[in-house]
Formats: C-alpha cells, sequence, structure tokens
C-alpha cells in the first residue's frame, strides 16, 4: 500500500506540478524574507559589539572649553576613570566636504581597519570608511590637507564614530559632506599650526569606566568647564545600527507570524479541494480497511515535503550573503561598521526549516480529521454536502446569480485571496510608508532651512557681526520607545527671518515643532520633559503651540527664557545664523553648518530607505501573486465538472470566463475598496515603532492618487493572473463531464 500511495503522490505534484511549484515559491520567499531580515540583523549586532570589544570602544566622552591640566587627569583616574584625548581639527576640502583628522588612537575607540594599515609616517592618513567610499579613495592615493599631500595607507571605521555626523545632533549621516582621518601625533601638531583649520580645536575626550567607578561623579568634577557630558549609551553616533536593526528584528518574527498564518490558510484551501475531489476514492479505501493514519500520512506527504523543501531553501537563501547584501546593506552602506560577518542562530534556524512543515501538517491533520470522521459510504458518494447552493437568492439575471452561488461556494478560497491581499498590503504598504516619510522628509528640509550658515560659537565675538542673527541653543535628549533621540532647543529673539515667529515666554513655555509633536504625539497644552545632556539634569515645559517646522527635532523658546534655563547671562548667545559667509576667527567657531549640506543630509534618507521600498513592494507583489493564482486555480480546477458540461452545451470561453472569474474580479475588486485603506491604517499604528530610534517626525500620510495607484495595482495583478488562468480553462474539453460520470 505504502508503494501505491508514493506513486499517487508523484501523479499529484505531475498533474498540478504548477500549483504546488507556486506553494513552494511562497514557502521560500516567505522564509528568505524572514530569516534574511532576522539574520542580517543579528549578524550585524554580533559583528558590532564584537568589533566594541576588541577596539575598547568607550564608555563615554565629554567635550571641554579647555585642555584637562595633568592634575586634572591624575585626579579622574584615581576616581576609575581612563582618559585618552581624542582632539579634532575640521578641514574643508575642495569639494566643499569636511574632514576631521585626529591623532592615532591609542586604547579607546582604536581605529578597526579593514584595507591596509594605520598611518605610521608624518605623509601617511588613515581614512574612513563611507568617506573613502563616496569620494572613491583607496590605499595608495593621495589626498591633499592644509596644502599637504598625504598618502591614504588605510581604509577603517571607529566606534565613536558608527554614526559618522559632524555633530551629535545632526539627522543624517552623509560620506560626501563628512568623514573623519587619522594621522600621526607629528602630523596632527603640523596641521593644527596651518592657517587652514576651519574652526578650533575639538576638545574632546573619551573614557573607560572601572569596576567601581561613576560617570556621574566625572561630571560633577568637570561641571565647571564642560561643553558636552555624553554616555556611550546616549550618544546618537555610538551603535545606532543595533538600535536600528532590532526593530528589524521585531518586524521580521511579526511578518513571520502573519505569513505563517497566511500559509495555513492556503495549504487548508488545497488540502479541502483535495480531499473533495479524491472523496470517492477515499470512501473506498476506507471500507477497504485502510486506516485513518494512512490516509492521514497520505494526504499530508505531499504538502509537508513542499513546505520543509521550501523552508530548508528560504532559509539557505536568508542566511546566505546575497541576503545579507541584499536585506542588510542599508546598514552597512550608510554606518560606518566593518564588513558584517553571518551570524547563525539554531533557533533561527529551526524556525525556517521546520515551522512551515510542522504548520502544514498541522492544518492538515486537522482537516483531513474532519472530512475522515464521515462514513465511509457518505465519501464514496461525494462526501460533505456543499449547503450554500439552496440558498435563496432574490430575482437577478441568470449570470449575477450563477456569480454569487459561485463565489459562496468558493468563499473560503475567496476568504483565502482577501487575507492574501491584506497581508501582501502590509508588506507594500511599510516600503511605501519609508517612501513618502522619507520624500517629505527631503521637501520640508528644503522649505524649513532658511539661513545659509549657522555659526555654532566656542567664544563668542564683540559684537554681533552685521547681517546674522543671534540666538541660544542647546541639544536635550527625550526617551521614544527605549531610544534615546538628541532634540535641538533654540532660544530666538523676536523677528528672527530664519524661523517660524513664537509665543512662547519665559524658562517654563516652550513652542513645539510639527515634526516633534507627531514623534512625540504632543498637544498644545501637554508637558514636555527634556534631559539636558551637559549636565543630566530635567527640564519640564508647558507646550503652548505647535509650529509648522519639520526640519529635524526642534523646539523654541524666546532667548531669554532659554538663558535662564541653561544659566545664562542677559547677552549671552551661541549661535548665529545668517544669509552669507561671516568674517570670524577659527578660534571663535566650534561648528559651521551650510544650508546645501543640511539639504543634502535630508536627501540621504531616501538614499538610505530606497533599498526597503524595493525590496517590500516587491516581496508585497510576487506574495499577492502567488496567492491570487493558488486561489484562482483551486476555484478552477473545483469547477472543473461543470465547466465541462458548460462546454458541452455551447458556451465560448468568453462566456465561461464572465460565469466562472469575473465573479472573482468582484470578490478582489471590492475587498480591494476596503483592504487598501484597512492595511494602511493598520501599518500607521505599526510603523512608528519601525523607526522610533530616528530623529524625524512622522508625516506619513498619503494623497489620494497613492490610494488609487495601490488599488489600480492589484486590480492589474488580477488580470494578470486571470489571462494566466484563462490559459487552462481553454483546456479544459467536454470529455472532462464523461470521465466523472457515475
Amino acid at each position: 500500500m505504502g508503494k501505491i500511495f508514493w506513486k499517487r503522490t508523484f501523479r499529484e505534484l505531475k498533474k498540478n506540478f504548477l500549483r504546488y511549484f507556486a506553494l513552494w515559491m511562497l514557502v521560500i520567499l516567505s522564509m528568505f524574507l524572514v530569516v534574511g531580515i532576522v539574520s542580517s540583523a543579528q549578524s550585524t549586532i554580533q559583528t558590532i559589539n564584537q568589533t566594541a570589544e576588541e577596539d575598547h570602544l568607550e564608555d563615554g566622552e565629554f567635550t571641554l572649553a579647555v585642555p584637562l591640566g595633568k592634575e586634572a587627569i591624575q585626579n579622574i583616574e584615581k576616581m576609575g576613570v581612563t582618559v585618552e584625548a581624542v582632539f579634532s581639527l575640521d578641514l574643508k576640502q575642495k569639494d566643499n566636504s569636511v574632514i576631521r583628522v585626529m591623532k592615532n588612537r591609542r586604547s579607546i575607540n582604536k581605529i578597526h581597519i579593514s584595507q591596509g594599515r594605520e598611518a605610521k609616517q608624518e605623509d601617511e592618513i588613515a581614512v574612513e570608511r563611507i568617506y573613502a567610499a563616496a569620494h572613491h579613495l583607496n590605499p595608495g592615493d593621495t589626498i591633499t590637507l592644509a596644502d599637504k599631500t598625504f598618502t591614504i595607507c588605510g581604509i577603517g571605521t571607529t566606534g565613536d564614530y558608527e554614526l559618522c555626523v559632524q555633530n551629535p545632533s545632526d539627522a543624517a549621516a552623509d560620506g560626501d559632506i563628512f568623514g573623519t582621518a587619522f594621522v600621526t601625533p607629528e602630523a596632527y601638531e603640523n596641521l593644527k599650526k596651518s592657517g587652514a583649520v576651519r574652526q578650533s580645536e575639538d576638545l574632546t575626550y573619551a573614557y573607560h569606566l572601572g569596576k567601581d567607578a561613576d560617570a556621574d561623579e566625572v561630571r560633577e568634577y568637570l561641571s565647571g568647564r564642560l561643553l558636552r557630558f555624553e554616555t556611550a549609551e546616549n550618544n546618537p553616533r555610538i551603535k545606532p545600527a543595533n538600535g536600528d536593526v532590532q526593530i528589524n528584528i521585531r518586524a521580521g518574527l511579526a511578518a513571520g507570524v502573519i505569513v505563517l498564518m497566511m500559509l495555513a490558510f492556503v495549504i487548508s484551501v488545497f488540502v479541502v479541494h483535495s480531499i473533495d475531489k479524491e472523496s470517492s476514492v477515499i470512501g473506498t479505501l476506507y471500507a477497504m480497511g485502510v486506516k485513518r493514519k494512512e490516509l492521514l500520512t497520505q494526504y499530508t506527504m505531499l504538502p509537508v515535503l513542499i513546505c520543509f523543501t521550501g523552508g530548508i531553501i528560504g532559509t539557505i537563501l536568508g542566511y546566505s550573503p546575497m541576503a545579507l547584501s541584499f536585506l542588510g546593506g542599508e546598514t552597512y552602506n550608510y554606518y560606518s561598521i566593518p564588513e558584517i560577518e553571518i551570524c547563525c542562530r539554531p533557533a533561527l534556524i529551526l524556525y525556517g526549516t521546520a515551522v512551515p512543515a510542522v504548520t502544514a501538517y498541522a492544518v492538515n491533520w486537522l482537516v483531513i480529521r474532519r472530512r475522515l470522521g464521515e462514513t465511509a459510504l457518505s465519501l464514496i458518494r461525494g462526501g460533505m454536502k456543499e449547503k450554500v447552493s439552496y440558498v435563496h437568492l432574490r430575482p437577478r439575471s441568470f449570470v449575477r446569480n450563477f456569480q454569487i452561488r459561485r463565489i459562496l461556494r468558493e468563499k473560503r478560497s475567496c476568504l483565502a485571496i482577501l487575507a492574501g491581499m491584506l497581508i501582501s498590503l502590509l508588506v507594500l504598504d511599510l516600503g511605501l510608508n519609508c517612501y513618502v516619510l522619507c520624500k517629505k522628509i527631503r521637501r520640508s528640509t528644503m522649505k524649513d532651512t532658511k539661513y545659509e550658515y549657522m555659526y555654532q560659537l566656542k567664544q563668542t565675538p564683540d559684537t554681533i557681526p552685521k547681517g546674522s542673527e543671534p540666538a541660544y541653543a542647546e541639544t536635550f535628549s527625550k526617551e521614544n520607545m527605549g531610544y534615546e533621540l538628541n532634540l535641538t532647543v533654540i532660544g530666538l529673539e523676536k523677528n528672527n527671518p530664519f524661523f517660524p515667529a513664537v509665543k512662547s515666554h519665559g524658562k517654563d513655555e516652550i513652542s513645539v515643532s510639527s515634526s516633534v509633536a507627531q514623534k512625540f504625539n504632543l498637544e498644545k497644552g501637554d508637558t514636555l520633559t527634556l534631559k539636558d545632556k551637559a549636565d543630566g539634569e530635567n527640564h519640564s515645559f508647558t507646550v503652548v503651540e505647535i509650529v509648522s517646522y519639520n526640519s529635524g527635532l526642534t523646539c523654541f523658546m524666546d532667548i531669554d527664557g532659554m538663558r535662564a534655563v541653561c544659566g545664562r547671562g542677559p547677552e549671552d548667545y551661541n549661535v548665529l545664523y545668517s544669509d552669507h559667509s561671516l568674517d570670524l576667527k577659527a578660534g571663535q567657531i566650534y561648528t559651521i553648518t551650510e544650508k546645501k549640506d543640511v539639504i543634502k543630509t535630508g536627501a540621504v534618507f531616501m538614499d538610505l530607505m530606497m533599498p526597503m521600498f524595493f525590496t517590500m513592494t516587491g516581496c508585497g507583489i510576487l506574495i499577492f501573486l502567488i496567492v491570487l493564482y493558488q486561489m484562482v486555480k483551486v476555484m478552477i480546477d473545483r469547477a472543473s465538472h461543470s465547466l465541462s458540461l458548460m462546454r458541452l452545451f455551447g458556451y465560448r470561453d468568453r462566456e465561461l470566463k464572465r460565469l466562472y472569474l469575473n465573479g472573482c474580479f468582484t470578490v478582489t475588486g471590492a475587498g480591494a475598496v476596503f483592504m487598501v485603506p484597512l492595511a494602511k491604517w493598520i501599518m500607521d499604528q505599526m510603523y512608528p515603532s519601525f523607526v522610533a530610534n530616528i530623529a524625524c517626525g512622522l508625516d506619513f500620510e498619503w494623497e489620494w492618487q497613492l490610494y488609487f495607484a495601490v488599488y489600480m495595482g492589484v486590480i492589474i495583478c488580477y488580470l494578470i493572473i486571470q489571462a494566466l488562468v484563462m490559459g487552462k480553462l481553454k483546456k479544459i474539453t467536454p470529455e472532462e463531464v464523461l470521465k466523472q460520470r457515475e
């Protein structure tokens, strides 16, 4: 009997090869997507954490107005804290990019060299990987800094500039604009003495905490001269990629649950169709004494094998270098991290290989057990009777009532189409939300950035330069879904032409930008609590208004209120905004930000998210096409007897299409009217958690044209599948009905 069953399995596979091939591809695609997303994220996290340990990543850093003396360093070391100076100079290149030059690191934040070696001679330099890639630099090439030519001896990364931005408050990194480089101490001192330095030397120290050391004790000791104090956990430059891919893991696992539910439903339709079609054969075998267990094994064998082999291949592809490049490539291309090494996790491998097969077996067992609960005679006579054919319908045209009865008879397949549509639209909407959000960030950055130059000052000039607007700005932080995000609070004088007018007054009131309101779900009258990144103190403000401003996460106050919050004098300011370049001394400038760089940074989000957009869009369309093809083909296969009879009565292809396929088209079209907005609403509830660690607003509202485009995409997908299935319908001949007569 077992040999006979095996032959039957191969005949079934050969007869319905396309149907099982589609199921196989659906499993492969689903497991590739889930395993690929999760495995690339796990591999990224392990690579970053392992590199951080090997290169002695800092526990934190601080920036001072004046260097530490020898005695101060000794006092800090007595607290159990190791300190290393990581001073830097910013040099502007001919292409307007900025290179931050530092000395080779000795013990903290050591350079991880991916190509070549560290600088050993005064005319050698090691360049950060993202900047080198953006400017097509390789070991052996030369680069000019302060009219001196350096030979590139290595390409590498450092953990304290994983997000390689010029200022911690910058929204996005861009290798075209900014990068880091490392030279010998002698070369650094020569550059420092040159007249090409764009601004004053940045006096930042990295520190490592000993076993019983306390960062707050160090902060308190330095409070009198402290400009900035960051722990590694709250530093946006350190390990941001881990936060990004942690979200990918959650999204991948959630997608896995949804996909398995869809697979279960699709497989159940397959099984029911197969059992109903071979009802008389099963009944005969049952009457001959074949046990239920043997029949269960026989009818679960093929779907389980299909899902098991599909799961194995999908898992192998999910762990392949192709998947790492395809699904994790944007992380490697955006963050300054070493090359990612594939990390295999047994739990994920078991999930990808075993769960689809277990799901197929469980669904088959439940369906077959219910079907085999009938008597052998009932099965021989045709099995469970369809009651939907006898539903009373009010008088309509014959065609309309026929289509309705077909929909009722094939309700399981129709529900599978709607379920597959919803899941596909969720995947698609994830990509579309990425696209819409990035497009609006780019547009709003161009619209809201009205200044040409922003000068963050280390020392204020004696008089305010003509044509500039002074302000007092500080960076604060606020937690969002477990992530510490930077917000810039700007104290403005009245009638500042570069920013919107604000109503807030005094140190307890604040005007919130629309991007901040979206990110933290704030309304007028709410209380906003921010953490000062310098002293660690919390400050609470009342939101008096929400102003239209979407460039980064920014809040506004009147300048006197901001001075009071920061404990500054009535004439103090630390930022100048201008529509032209200002003639300031390098020692007075902390950093310079130009409008063109801000706008270009806004466009980086689009470049970063486009791979996600194409991946999610492509996968969503493929999943829907596969599910739609399977279900429509099942419906045609189930109707093969009646279609053959219709052929016998002289019905033509066009008439058969109208009777048997147009009803499904109506279900798909009408279902899409509800599913498109439903999927968008569901994704809108989930999407904020996917971008929780990105310092931007949450404006991903669609225009009506995009809804229409998605709807038309669903219709086009159905028409493609209908054209494919028509080939099957045309092959059904009148002889079919004679084969099935009693």
